[in-house]
């Protein structure tokens, strides 16, 4: 097969595997997409929502794009002569799309999705073995592959959990879910410990970027409600009712929240896609380093 005739099999099969997240999302059971407290029956329940068949055309548009540009880049690397890594990452596809978007519409990210990611993350390992790695030597003994994977995702997860608790405790809110914590273990599992280094990154990076208009919004929406208010003929009274307007919303509704998982889904798929690239800016700026995990 033909480098052009490769990279445009790839591209179109890396289009495809945002259908199935569609089904995926749509059929899952609706407990899956909801907080471990979740009772049907409440008064003021708030269903799940679901994925809108123009969410999965935008990853389809996504997904071939980066696939496409990485073939025709590193036709050696995404290649099918190295199958065990093509098939883990496009059978994650789907799972990464599930997690994106129940974070972005549901504030969850489904367990059940990140433990089928999880066992997914067995052809990274195995194609470590079968075709190398390029962040350890051939030389080096087989364990390296191994806890090269494991320490990456007991770090990364173990660090955010930390960090969760830290800020929690001194801001007095939530200040990082556990869903973050278990996804950055899968992360890691995928990634490995420099690339994990470059996931990280991203992922900070880009919600950083997305936080600046937010912060924005929210201001220019505070100083609107408090117009309002001063206009009111009640202050006191437009002040509780919209205090109480706030209290009553779901937490999954709140404008004001950014969630954080598929900003680490975007690092672990832009570093699986590109690995090549992400090594050569490991070894320009931590050269020294190269040879250990």
């Amino acid at each position: 097969m033909t480098v052009t005739s490769q990279t445009i099999v790839l591209t179109l099969i890396a289009a495809l595997m945002a259908v199935p997240a569609f089904f995926m999302f749509n059929k899952m059971p609706e407990a899956w997409l909801q907080d471990y407290d979740f009772d049907p029956k409440a008064e003021n329940v708030r269903w799940a929502k679901r994925l809108k068949p123009f969410h999965i055309a935008i990853f389809a548009v996504i997904y071939a794009a980066l696939v496409f540009l990485s073939s025709a880049k590193y036709p050696d690397f995404l290649s099918f002569d190295h199958y065990l890594r093509v098939i883990g990452l496009f059978i994650a596809l789907p799972g990464f799309t599930v997690i994106i978007m129940s974070d972005k519409l549901n504030r969850i990210i489904p367990d059940h999705v990140i433990v089928f990611n999880i066992a997914l993350s067995v052809f990274y390992f195995i194609s470590d073995f079968a075709d190398g790695s390029l962040w350890i030597s051939s030389g080096k003994p087989w364990y390296y592959f191994i806890l090269n994977r494991l320490l990456a995702a007991i770090v990364g997860s173990g660090a955010l959990l930390l960090i969760g608790l830290l800020s929690s405790a001194i801001a007095k809110t939530e200040a990082m879910g556990m869903g973050d914590v278990k996804l950055l273990f899968l992360c890691g599992l995928l990634s490995g410990l420099k690339g994990l280094i470059f996931v990280v990154f991203i992922a900070f990076v880009s919600a950083g970027i997305v936080a600046v208009p937010m912060v924005i919004r929210k201001r220019i929406r505070i100083a609107k409600e408090e117009k309002e208010i001063r206009e009111s003929p009640d202050p006191v009274k437009a002040r509780k009712i919209l205090a109480k307007k706030k209290r009553e919303m779901h937490f999954a509704d709140d404008p004001d929240y950014l969630a954080f998982g598929p900003f680490l889904v975007l690092g672990t798929v832009l570093f699986l896609l590109y690995e090549p690239y992400f090594l050569e800016l490991f070894e320009q700026y931590f050269g020294q380093l190269t040879g250990a995990i």
